[in-house]
């Protein structure tokens, strides 16, 4: 049988749950499909702290970013402290191009979950497939194709001036699965059963997108 992944906003819900569990303290997950001037400082800052100078973004380009069309950002917070941010846009008919993905604090999941929600919405915005490019070790000696190929993306092969190419084909199994991994587990890797868990039986170079612990 195959399972059906919960709606965004659910799985928006059960991951602040999840964080709160693996964080102890009260965490929020904000929604934007427009930048304001606050995010866009909030998405530099990330940057300068996780990415190598040569792949940082400047200001004019985040602002480019966010005038795309299908653009979402996802971003994790402790009270005024960024723990992490995802972020992407429509490509070509069907596609969705996941541009951004950077989690601060390290070893607790945070940039599973972020790539994880943003499949459920790509699949919820009825695209097809998720891309991005990223490269097979960054400078730290982090596997970062590895990464996501451990999330279910495949490697298409490097490009020009892009980096390792990923690529993800959506659906709803496959999805559903990555939820029960990265989101709907508890912290200590038991499933939840609340009533908002039953979804599964009813129913830059510039190499830019890295996993940036």
């Amino acid at each position: 049988m195959i399972q059906k992944p919960p709606t965004f906003a659910e799985a928006i819900q059960r991951t602040q749950r999840r964080l709160e569990e693996t964080l102890g303290q009260g965490c929020a997950i904000d929604i934007y499909h427009a930048l304001a001037p606050e995010l866009v400082k909030t998405i530099l800052y990330v940057d300068s702290q996780k990415f190598r100078e040569e792949l940082q973004y400047k200001q004019e380009e985040v602002l480019i970013h966010g005038s795309l069309r299908g653009f979402i950002l996802i971003l994790v917070h402790c009270g005024d402290e960024s723990l992490g941010l995802a972020y992407g846009y429509d490509e070509g008919e069907n596609g969705f191009f996941l541009d951004t993905l950077a989690s601060i604090v390290e070893g607790k999941g945070i940039g599973s979950i972020l790539a994880t929600l943003i499949v459920i919405h790509a699949l919820e915005t009825n695209h097809s497939n998720v891309t991005l490019y990223t490269e097979e070790r960054d400078e730290k000696g982090r596997r970062l194709r590895r990464f996501y190929e451990q999330i279910g993306f495949k490697y298409l092969g490097s490009k020009e001036g892009k980096g390792d190419v990923m690529h993800m084909q959506l659906d709803q199994d496959k999805i559903a699965t990555l939820y029960t991994k990265h989101i709907a587990q508890s912290a200590n890797g038991t499933p939840h059963q609340d009533r908002q868990e039953h979804w599964g039986a009813t129913t830059r170079l510039p190499l830019h997108t890295q996993l940036r612990f």
